[in-house]
């Protein structure tokens, strides 16, 4: 879930055919597919995304407030080893920026200056250790934004413009002004002395501070898990004691997020098809014999060299593996016979999507799987039916959840995996969760449980998992007694095959577009493209 944002992507490949030399072009040319180059939106209107989405946070919060947000921390991993940076989302969605040590404050009711974005200030020796940190015009190109200062001047800014917070702030100035933030302290030498701001703040701000001395003005920050808001739960703490409101922005922030930009869409269809060229691959490799490991690194193979990142860690679940959800460990090694489940997305600057193929290891479903993974295909086609504008992801019968929970219930009944075709709790031993969410720069985003609308892009997973302790970890009752007897038989048949089909899909004002159709799913086309994939494998490389 980690990213760089910088990279230039330039590997000019096209979906027709592979960088490789002629020998790539034999018998089977063209059957190799690659991931294309990011969309032209990606950059070209990064900007104007950026800055409609200010607009937006400004008008959301109104003109007696101030949008307070900071870049993510560094995470130490030991010692002298840092975790991989990773922007914290909002501060992202809204800069772009992707440099620790940042902040933005958004003032709606000044009268000229209303976004400043605050950046680190250049430090040849800590850049020696840790590269090339952003200067103020790559902050505004990036950015939009066009008033850039030096991350030193924060605290003093905000102890003018807020007079209660300036006690509270002193201290935290003060360390501020001895080296800044930005990377890891202490590696010799320090930055320059701080500047001066670059313009009078009583003078500017002097109706937004005599707002804040009246207790007219809300102050708004993340106030989320404390694991990733420390700083600002500490932060709104101390000011909510001065006597200031702080209202949570993750609401404002959810809101806003939920619905995608064109831009948006188009890098999440690109984050798509890093994903489908990596399947390709699994698809002709995961033969029995070969470790659920290799195929995790032909996942993560994939997403790097297409300047990507995993969105989540790489689920690789072969057999019995298969019915346990969150499967992480991938250290099994492959037979015929077995079911492969690969839950695997890209993550494309930010942008994360969420595949989810389960497949035959030896090319052919047996007829018991053959049985389920018709059945969770069904429910999914079911769903995506009701992903239309004004309903929900979950909660009655036409939503997507609802419309899948049906055809899971009279298909286990038939199965004799349930006995009773009304009853969720029996549904609930086979299927325990939920078939949607919104993704996004979170690969768990918006729109939680709010109607559809044009534009949000949601997940359809349904999935039945036919764990071997499934019947033997349900309370002893008489009535759970009966139960187990009566689907015993059933159960012996389908006893450890897991199965899980999950597609990113857009909202749009008529049917939904499924973003990640191009990864074969339906049966017959997955046995298809294994035999082709496999037999392609034989005389012409992998791209």
């Amino acid at each position: 879930m980690y990213r760089r944002y910088l990279c230039v992507f330039a590997l000019g490949l096209l979906w027709s055919a592979g960088p490789q030399a002629p020998a790539a072009r034999a018998a089977d040319a063209g059957i190799w597919k690659v991931a294309p180059p990011p969309p032209a939106s990606w950059e070209r209107d990064r900007v104007a995304d950026l800055t409609a989405r200010r607009h937006a946070a400004m008008e959301q919060i109104g003109d007696k407030s101030i949008l307070i947000l900071y870049a993510a921390e560094p995470r130490n991993y030991a010692g002298d080893v840092d975790w991989p940076f990773r922007q914290e989302n909002d501060f992202f969605y809204l800069t772009a920026i992707p440099q620790p040590g940042s902040a933005l404050v958004l003032i709606p009711g000044a009268e000229k200056i209303r976004e400043i974005l605050f950046l680190p200030p250049s430090n040849p020796a800590q850049e020696n250790w840790t590269g090339h940190i952003l200067t103020r015009d790559e902050g505004r190109k990036i950015s939009g934004i066009q008033e850039v200062w030096d991350a030193r001047l924060l605290n003093s800014f905000l102890s003018t413009l807020i007079p209660p917070a300036r006690d509270i702030l002193a201290e935290e100035a003060a360390q501020a002004s001895r080296g800044g933030r930005g990377g890891r302290e202490g590696r010799g030498g320090a930055a320059a002395p701080p500047p001066t701001a670059p313009l009078d703040v009583n003078a500017e701000f002097s109706k937004i501070i005599e707002s804040v001395t009246k207790g007219e003005t809300l102050i708004h920050m993340m106030r989320g898990r404390p694991a990733e808001y420390r700083r600002e739960i500490e932060f709104a703490g101390k000011l909510t004691g001065a006597g200031l409101t702080v209202k949570d922005a993750s609401g404002m922030f959810n809101t806003l997020r939920r619905v995608k930009s064109q831009r948006e869409t188009e890098i999440l269809q690109h984050a798509v098809e890093i994903t489908a060229e990596a399947f390709q691959r699994v698809y002709a490799l995961g033969v029995p014999g070969t470790w659920e490991y290799e195929l995790q690194a032909q996942f993560e193979f994939t997403f790097l060299r297409r300047n990507a990142h995993w969105g989540y860690p790489c689920i690789v679940a072969s057999g019995v593996n298969a019915t346990t959800l969150h499967y992480e460990t991938n250290k099994d090694r492959m037979k015929a016979g077995d079911l492969l489940l690969m839950d695997d997305a890209a993550e494309f600057d930010g942008y994360s999507v969420d595949v989810t193929r389960t497949i035959p290891v030896t090319g052919k479903y047996t007829k018991e799987q053959v049985e389920i993974y018709r059945l969770v295909w069904e429910a999914q086609q079911a769903g995506f039916r009701m992903a239309l504008p004004g309903h929900t992801p979950a909660g009655n019968p036409t939503s997507v959840q609802g419309a899948a929970n049906e055809v899971f219930k009279q298909g286990l009944f038939k199965l004799g995996l349930i006995t009773d075709v009304t009853s969720d709790q029996q549904l609930r031993i086979w299927f325990n969760h939920g078939i949607s969410h919104g993704i996004g720069l979170n690969v768990h985003d918006s729109p939680g449980g709010k109607e559809l609308q044009p534009g949000m892009v949601i997940t359809v997973e349904p999935g039945i998992y036919i764990r071997p302790d499934a019947l033997d970890n349900l309370p002893k009752t008489p009535e759970n007694e009966k139960f187990i007897e009566a689907v015993r038989p059933a159960f012996e048949k389908y006893k450890g095959i897991g199965v899980r089909i999950e597609d990113d899909v857009l909202i749009t004002a008529g049917v939904p577009k499924v973003l990640s159709s191009g990864i074969p799913s339906k049966l017959e086309d997955v046995e298809a493209t294994i035999a082709q994939l496999r037999k392609a494998q034989k005389s012409t490389p992998l791209p």
